[in-house]
């Protein structure tokens, strides 16, 4: 019927609430709707919901509903006179459909949650609720699992035509329930977690606020002072304590140039317990750079970091460990041997030498194939190439 239809919109949004949880303390029904005939408490299109939950944590929370006495209490365009009776809706099914996978469906149970309702007594069926009144239900329970989970249940409705109930089932998901972690729920904070449902205060933020790679300044040291980054990635420092720099030119121990692909730094600063932002550089030349803390004798502490951007290898594509890969020559280039007997030049002994020597054999005058340095290509030449053969330099 129609008027199943409408209570999704009103009535039953509210009551997939309730199927969220599990619970044996009795509740009150004794919520104040105002001058309302018909509502829910929490609204979920008011913004509303229960409270997250915490995996192993007991969980309560209570669900009211005020449930119109007439059909046209729900909506007063339906086709019934103002006088028909809204008999009742009853609770028939629920479950659980996980959003982070639609085909991962779960019982409340499985959750670690059961819903108790209370009618007032007013059936034999805890689950029905009679029209014009008020009714509540608890959602207690131990949640197991984590997740985001919609309720979709499946409910019927009657309402009295002729004075005989007709009822008709109807399925709805829209309520929502969270279960997790206590934690920081903050995006922007550098310790975010994605799993925590109930936000502890422990958000820890990005004193520089920028997208990138952080390196700190403590005591007498850079954490991460070995880094590997991408080309084009932003590096920043930020400095917890203590007046430091960030000197990326000069050594400043020996006061010869780092050599590094491009010179930077950041300039002296004092830090803070909570953090305080040095500077930042964004490294588009790949190679590997040193940098240090010029401050006092920091660096002869040990205050010094490298950054290496990029991957590092042989960028000699006539060498034998040439890398097309690499971003920059790191000097690890291998110099080739010339194989004795390869002709093509291919670093090794094969069919490929042996057939220009076939084609050149006879050559009595400006051979260009001559092993054996007589001027001639002969079977003296032939028997040296069959003595390398198969050879890899």
């Amino acid at each position: 019927m129609r008027l199943i239809h409408l209570m999704k919109n009103i009535l039953l949004s509210g009551i997939i609430i309730l199927l969220c949880g599990s619970g044996y303390s009795q509740c009150v029904a004794d919520y104040d709707f105002g001058d309302d005939v018909i509502g829910i408490a929490p609204d979920p299109y008011q913004g509303e919901t229960f409270d997250p939950a915490i995996i192993g944590e007991p969980y309560l929370d209570v669900l009211h509903m005020l449930i119109p006495e007439f059909v046209l209490e729900v909506d007063p365009t339906l086709p019934f006179s103002p006088t028909t009776t809204l008999d009742s809706v009853q609770l028939i099914s629920m479950v659980m459909v996980d959003l982070d996978d639609s085909l991962s469906l779960y019982s409340p149970e499985d959750l670690g949650l059961i819903v108790t309702c209370y009618n007032n007594g007013d059936s034999g069926y805890p689950c029905t609720f009679l029209g014009n009144n008020q009714y509540c239900a608890t959602v207690t329970g131990t949640p197991t699992t984590s997740g985001h989970f919609r309720a979709d249940i499946t409910i019927k409705g009657y309402v009295l035509v002729f004075g005989f109930p007709f009822g008709q089932e109807q399925l709805f998901g829209s309520l929502i329930i969270n279960i997790g972690i206590e934690g920081c729920m903050d995006e922007d904070a550098v310790n975010y977690n994605p799993e925590a449902v109930i936000d502890d205060g422990s958000c820890e933020f990005n004193a520089c606020n920028l997208d990138g790679i952080a390196v700190s300044a403590i005591s007498f040291e850079f954490t991460d002072a070995d880094l590997i980054v991408n080309v084009g990635d932003l590096v920043y420092w930020v400095n917890y304590g203590g007046t430091h720099d960030v000197n990326g030119d000069i050594d400043s121990q020996t006061g010869l140039s780092f050599g590094n692909p491009e010179a930077f730094g950041m300039p002296t600063i004092s830090g803070s317990p909570d953090g305080v932002c040095m500077g930042s550089h964004t490294f588009t030349i790949p190679g590997v750079y040193t940098y240090d803390c010029s401050v006092g004798s920091h660096a002869a502490l040990g205050m010094v970091g490298t950054i290496i951007v990029g991957v590092g290898g042989c960028m000699d594509s006539s060498a034998s460990n040439y890398n097309s890969a690499a971003d920059y020559e790191d000097g690890s280039c291998e110099s080739v041997v010339a194989c004795f007997g390869d002709i093509d030049g291919d670093y090794s002994v094969a069919i490929p030498d042996l057939l220009p020597l076939l084609t050149a054999y006879g050559c009595v005058e400006g051979c260009s194939i001559d092993l054996n340095g007589d001027g001639l290509t002969t079977v003296i030449d032939l028997l040296a190439l069959l003595t390398v053969f198969g050879n890899i330099c």
